[in-house]
Formats: structure tokens, sequence, C-alpha cells
């Protein structure tokens, strides 16, 4: 006798109320089930969705920040070059002052050669804060 014939001695003929009852709790899973795969596929398009949105956020204040570098470089470049042109124009003076003057410039440069663009920089909500308060224009 095979095992399945063995099994199947031992259980009862099933009722029609039991078999209502086992297709009753089939179609409740089955209904549950469509119900959890709709539910976490909507949850997977929202995540998704934010997930756009995060990086089309991030894109755009990396480009920022790398526009507002850009311009601050260009200051610093100009203000090195406007201190070296001072610088330039100290030495060749005849004035009595100008060794004090071109004291003065070369410890200018000295600070600012010191100082970095990087030091206060904390988090991009303050680039942006200093920038916004500037009053300057980026166009991105």
């Amino acid at each position: 006798m095979s095992m399945s014939k063995q099994v199947a001695k031992w259980i009862p003929e099933p009722s029609p109320a039991m078999v209502l009852d086992v297709f009753n709790k089939v179609v409740e899973s089955a209904n549950q089930w469509v119900t959890v795969v709709a539910q976490e596929r909507t949850k997977r398009q929202e995540i998704a969705t934010w997930e756009r949105t995060q990086l089309e956020i991030i894109a755009v204040q990396k480009e920022f920040l790398l526009i507002a570098l850009d311009k601050t470089f260009d200051e610093r470049k100009e203000n090195f070059r406007r201190l070296f042109d001072d610088l330039d124009t100290a030495l060749v003076s005849q004035a009595d002052d100008a060794a004090a003057r071109v004291a003065d410039i070369l410890g200018a440069i000295t600070d600012l050669a010191k100082t970095s663009p990087f030091k206060d920089l904390k988090s991009p909500e303050i680039v942006v804060q200093e920038f916004l308060q500037s009053g300057r224009t980026i166009e991105l």
C-alpha cells in the first residue's frame, strides 16, 4: 500500500461544511495576499519616487555648491591679484612709509593664504545662507 493511501485512510471523509470552510479560508487567504501585494507595490513606488526626488535635490545642491565654490575661488583669486598689485606699487614707491606698507600688504597676503573657503563649511545649508545673504545671483 502506498504512503498516500495509508495517510488517506486516517483522514476522515470531509463533510460539505468542512469543504466550504476550507474553500472560504483559501479565498480569504488569496484576498489577503492580493491586498498585501498591492500595498507593498504602492510602498515600493512611493520609495522609488522619493529616491528620484532626493537624487534630483542632491544634484541641484551639488551644482549650486560647485558654482558657489567657483565664485568663491574667483573672488579669492581677485583678492590675491589686488594685493599683489598693491605690493608691486608699494615696492616701487618712494614714500616714507613704503616699507611699512609692504609689510602690511605681505601680512594681508599671508592672512589670506592661511584662510580656507572650506573652514566654515559645515553643511550645504550654511553655504546657501551665506550666498543668499550676499545678494549675489548664480545662474544654473
